[in-house]
């Protein structure tokens, strides 16, 4: 028997010397020590539900119904507390469901509204059209160019316009509200900025396969910044200003060719100047147009530097721009306008984008 290996017994957690009344009254024992347990627990959940600070989720804040800034009453922001963020209190009885985000990057304005019947709260105009600022809100004012108040009838709607393009985390204690601006390149571990050209070209086809692009690429964590139209007209900041606040790892530019009726196929284009070690500009270039052309079945046309005043120069990561087909070529031009073959297009930037995710890995450019 010594020369074989011996068995662990199974040990249960009793005490094998209780016997009878001894056994209850351990188990009695036990019972009030996790009653205890549960009490004390208890009593800290409850504890820290009653102080907790609570995180205000984002939400579509100008939804079909856009106020008017016409009717914005200027506030100020008084300096105080931390960097990068800003305080203002709430009237009483609002709470976290009350209040309702949008971040309008594209024009550096951050929206919050609030659902309360206080009118006036933040700010007013004086019978003379005169605003008075209630005080109400503190913090970083270099952060802060410009904050407004509107009044609508379901409550207030603060405007802030700010220095920089920012993601924002805001919380609520009782009745102040803390808003912390963060850099994007800091939340997310991937960030592409997609810049479709013209929204009208090929009947929105760059617009509609963005946006589709980008919801299959933020289910998979990676955050996606989309420029608007509006920058050709001067609201909004250019792509290569976007590129660079938010701190993106790649640029991808969208539009379609014009190279008559008898030509057809995905194009890329790089900016030769721009030059890092590893997965650049013509790696990307070239796992843009594989994607692509497999996704939709189409012919890839190669890659080629970009043509002088292309916004390729004025962007400083890695970028590509991609025309996803020929609006010149009649059959072409049809596919685009058909919802099925924009997904596919949508899906062929989404399987690029993650390879070169996986590829650039944390050798991004910004580290």
């Amino acid at each position: 028997m010594s020369g074989q290996a011996g068995k662990v017994p199974y040990v249960k957690f009793t005490d094998p010397q209780l016997e009878g009344e001894t056994r209850l009254s351990g188990r009695l024992y036990t019972g009030l020590l996790w009653s205890l347990l549960f009490a004390a627990c208890f009593a800290v959940c409850l504890y820290y539900c009653m102080v907790k600070t609570i995180v205000i989720t984002s939400a579509n804040v100008s939804g079909d119904e856009l106020v008017s800034l016409s009717e914005a009453i200027s506030l100020s922001v008084a300096e105080g507390g931390a960097e990068n963020t800003v305080t203002f209190s709430v009237p009483a009885g609002v709470r976290a469901s009350d209040i309702v985000t949008e971040n309008l990057y594209n024009e550096r304005r951050f929206l919050v509204h609030i659902n309360t019947g206080s009118e006036g709260y933040y700010g007013s105009l004086s019978e003379a059209g005169v605003a008075v600022d209630a005080g109400r809100i503190t913090g970083d004012s270099g952060l802060v160019n410009r904050c407004s108040v509107v009044y609508d009838r379901t409550g207030a709607l603060l405007v802030f316009d700010m220095s920089y393009v920012y993601e924002y985390v805001l919380s609520i204690d009782e009745d102040t509200v803390t808003m912390e601006a963060v850099s994007p390149s800091e939340l997310y571990d991937f960030v592409v900025v997609m810049d479709p050209e013209d929204s009208y070209s090929a009947a929105g086809v760059l617009p509609d396969v963005a946006g589709r692009c980008e919801g299959m690429l933020v289910a998979d964590g990676i955050k996606v910044y989309v420029t608007d139209a509006c920058a050709a007209e001067g609201k909004c900041i250019s792509a290569a200003d976007l590129t660079d606040e938010t701190g993106a790892d790649i640029y991808i530019g969208m539009g379609v060719s014009h190279d008559g009726p008898d030509h057809h196929g995905i194009k890329t284009y790089y900016d030769p100047v721009y030059y890092i070690p590893g997965y650049g500009s013509t790696a990307l270039c070239e796992t843009c147009l594989k994607a692509v052309a497999i996704a939709v079945s189409d012919k890839a046309c190669g890659i080629g530097e970009a043509p002088e005043g292309s916004i390729l120069y004025d962007i400083n990561v890695p970028a590509v721009y991609i025309t996803l087909g020929n609006s010149d070529n009649s059959r072409e031009n049809e596919l685009m306008t058909d919802d099925s073959y924009r997904e596919k297009l949508a899906k062929g930037l989404y399987q690029a984008v993650l390879e070169a995710a996986g590829n650039m890995g944390e050798e991004s450019w910004r580290d």
